[in-house]
């Protein structure tokens, strides 16, 4: 039994010594763990998108400005403007989604979607702007012109989701034009 307290006691002495060599206890382990989330999460805050020119090279950051031929891209560093010819096509449609994106007060005119999702999207709107209409006026009641912009606006859903699943238009497009 004397032998058994023995060994006990040595097992804890090394293990109560390793902590101090290596400076490794419960408050460190959970301090560095503490650390290690904070990090993550302020990586994952602060990402900003990138966007790959034709030769590779990736320009990163928030697109605070876009036109027909350019694209000012700001991050931390540098805010730069870029022509829209060293991108390929699906980033310079990424570009305009995320321009829409980040700033709805804009409209949506800047998307680069093909011509007949723009027919659909502004079809859709008109009808449903002309039955609100409608009911204003007295000319239909209020629960059928609902019901009509109900269904209308599920049909284009149903459209713009087809779009994406075929690969017409990208699923930030497709949120970016919010249906």
């Amino acid at each position: 039994m004397v032998a058994m307290w023995k060994c006990e006691n040595i097992a804890k002495s090394n293990a109560a010594n390793a902590q101090l060599v290596l400076g490794i206890g419960i408050g460190n382990i959970s301090t560095f763990a503490a650390f290690i989330v904070g990090v993550f999460f302020s990586i994952c805050a602060f990402a900003e998108p990138a966007y790959t020119n034709h030769a590779g090279n990736v320009a990163s950051g928030v697109v605070v400005a876009l036109d027909a031929r350019t694209a000012t891209i700001s991050n931390a560093m540098e805010t730069v403007k870029l022509p829209l010819s060293i991108f390929p096509e699906p980033e310079q449609r990424r570009i305009a989604a995320d321009y829409v994106l980040g700033h709805p007060e804009m409209g949506t005119a800047a998307l680069r979607v093909p011509v007949a999702v723009k027919r659909a999207v502004a079809g859709a709107e008109k009808a449903m702007a002309r039955s609100r209409k409608r009911a204003e006026k007295g000319l239909c009641t209020q629960e059928e012109s609902d019901a009509f912009c109900d269904k209308s606006a599920a049909a284009l859903k149903s459209y713009l989701d087809k779009q994406v699943k075929e690969g017409v238009i990208t699923s930030a497009e497709r949120k970016a034009l919010r249906r």
